[in-house]
């Protein structure tokens, strides 16, 4: 049962080390690496929503992956994330659906509002949203200021050190000691 439990942390460990390496990485390359400022690896940007105004598709607090695409690949329906007020103090990530696509002109609608948006367009979008994990914003959105970033990396290295000392504990345990009591060897596993 023990050699269960401890594979069983190992490998949260490590989903954890790895996801909070890409939502560092992540943060980093889109804040100095980036051409595009919201874009991070492959396209693909994250934020965590502060309204309710898809509810109850996506809810405050969640975090959202999005995915910057052609403009023939958005349809009407697809919820996108876009950038209002862009290059002003009041920039910021908008989350909500399509609902009219005129040439390069979009009407956008959160799914609780019962009025449409000002019309943007497709320079304004950064992404379509492509995954949500619910309740997990507030510590991701920790993780992308600068503090967070360097919380979450010292979280990482403990997480990798904890888990090698764990490992080698383990291989340590399971090597075949052979003693000598009283003229007889015992084997222990």
């Amino acid at each position: 049962m023990k050699d269960f439990l401890s594979t069983v942390f190992g490998a949260i460990a490590w989903v954890v080390i790895l996801v909070l390496l890409f939502l560092v990485t992540s943060g980093i390359y889109q804040h100095f690496l980036s051409s595009k400022p919201y874009s991070g690896f492959f396209g693909i940007g994250y934020a965590v929503v502060v309204s309710g105004s898809m509810e109850p598709n996506i809810k405050v607090n969640d975090l959202i992956l999005y995915q910057d695409h052609d403009r023939e690949d958005y349809n009407v329906g697809d919820p996108i994330v876009y950038v209002r007020d862009a290059g002003t103090d009041n920039e910021m990530l908008i989350t909500h659906r399509i609902i009219e696509i005129s040439g390069n002109d979009l009407v956008t609608r959160g799914d609780a509002n019962r009025i449409s948006d000002d019309p943007i367009t497709f320079d304004d979008v950064v992404g379509r949203v492509v995954f949500r994990v619910p309740y997990i914003g507030v510590a991701v959105g920790f993780v992308k200021t600068p503090v967070g970033m360097w919380v979450a990396l010292g979280f990482v290295i403990f997480l990798i050190i904890l888990n090698l000392t764990v490992s080698a504990l383990q291989r340590k345990k399971r090597k075949h000691v052979v003693q000598t009591v009283m003229g007889e060897q015992i084997m222990r596993y």
